[in-house]
């Protein structure tokens, strides 16, 4: 294994383990609130981020269906007036699809990380390119999570 692909890996598995830490314990009755009307809630932060693995599982050549495509596909934004689904219902597919992720990230090679991606992402146009961003995006919204733990009356996110 290259260490592109290790430290891609290594990033992966601590964002898989820091977004269950996140989301544990925040009530479905928090869930909707929003800090001020220009934010996001935890729900939708929730299912955004699960999403996002969804759409670098299919980067990746899995063929796994999106839980709430209506609500979160292609990066649609936040819908005030839709009814979002429980924490623990959002949050269902984020291990399933993270084993299958895992063992698709540690099956790549370096010629693979180079394939050109149709649309370029702000750190480049390659597939390497693609992960380390999405990587970027789950670390900051597992941050927005973070913060809306403490909003919530929550503990800060473990690490461990």
């Amino acid at each position: 294994m290259s260490n592109s692909i290790k430290h891609l890996i290594n990033q992966f598995n601590l964002q898989t383990r820091l977004f269950n830490n996140v989301t544990t314990g925040i009530k479905d009755s928090d869930s909707t609130k929003q800090m001020n009307e220009n934010t996001n809630h935890t729900a939708w932060l929730t299912g955004h981020t699960v999403s996002t693995r969804f759409m670098l599982a299919g980067a990746l050549g899995l063929k796994e269906a999106e839980p709430y495509p209506e609500l979160f596909q292609n990066g649609k934004g936040l819908d005030k007036n839709a009814k979002y689904p429980s924490m623990a219902d959002l949050t269902s597919g984020w291990n399933s699809i993270s084993e299958k992720v895992a063992a698709a990230l540690n099956a790549l090679s370096e010629e693979v990380l180079a394939t050109k991606m149709p649309r370029p992402v702000p750190t480049g146009d390659t597939l390497g390119d693609f992960i380390s961003f999405l990587m970027h995006h789950e670390a900051y919204t597992i941050g927005q999570l973070g913060i809306y733990r403490r909003f919530h009356g929550e503990e800060a996110m473990k690490y461990n």
